[in-house]
């Protein structure tokens, strides 16, 4: 009985926590991306979606862009903390998730359905983007509001609360 009830509390305390989600059916489409509205000359990523190409410059912030791949092991590590602030935050900056080095767009794609990734993703096919983000991942930029690189993290956040802190600090949008 002892051991019956801490497996419920072990069970029902990790499910209803929307920052470890697993499989979604569908991530946001590329089409919900804000962007500046004028033609961007630039590095043209296509739609992970599959739905058009979009230029790196064209994005409008306040944005964070999240450079990753499936085989990252720090990519992984910092998910949880992306998907969370996407959750939290929709309406008050974009996340976008930039996937690149993959074997093929599939790949990427069932990747990010897999693991809940559900704000939109762009797929760099060949290593044109590391002339915006630079090589390796995880690599993540913010983007403020006048279309301004304002912070790059290289490597992994360390935790859901340094990324909040860096959001503050760099876009002066407020989550919790």
């Amino acid at each position: 009985m002892k051991r019956s009830m801490v497996l419920l509390l072990l069970l029902t305390s990790c499910s209803f926590d929307t920052s470890t989600r697993e499989s979604i059916s569908a991530y946001a489409p590329c089409g919900s991306i804000q962007t500046t509205g004028a033609a961007a000359d630039g590095v043209m990523l296509q739609c992970l979606d599959g739905d058009g190409d979009l230029a790196i410059e064209a994005i409008e912030g306040p944005a964070l862009i999240s450079v990753w791949a499936s085989w990252c092991s720090n990519c992984e590590k910092q998910r949880p903390y992306l998907i969370r602030a996407f959750d939290e935050s929709r309406d008050r900056f974009q996340i976008i998730g930039v996937d690149v080095e993959e074997k093929s767009k599939e790949v990427g794609h069932k990747h990010a359905l897999a693991r809940g990734m559900a704000y939109p993703q762009l797929f760099d096919p060949d290593g044109r983007s590391s002339k915006v983000f630079g090589p390796g991942v995880p690599i993540t930029q913010f983007i403020d509001e006048n279309q301004k690189l304002v912070f790059q993290q290289i490597g992994a956040f360390s935790s859901y609360d340094d990324l909040v802190e860096k959001i503050y600090k760099y876009l002066g949008v407020e989550i919790s």
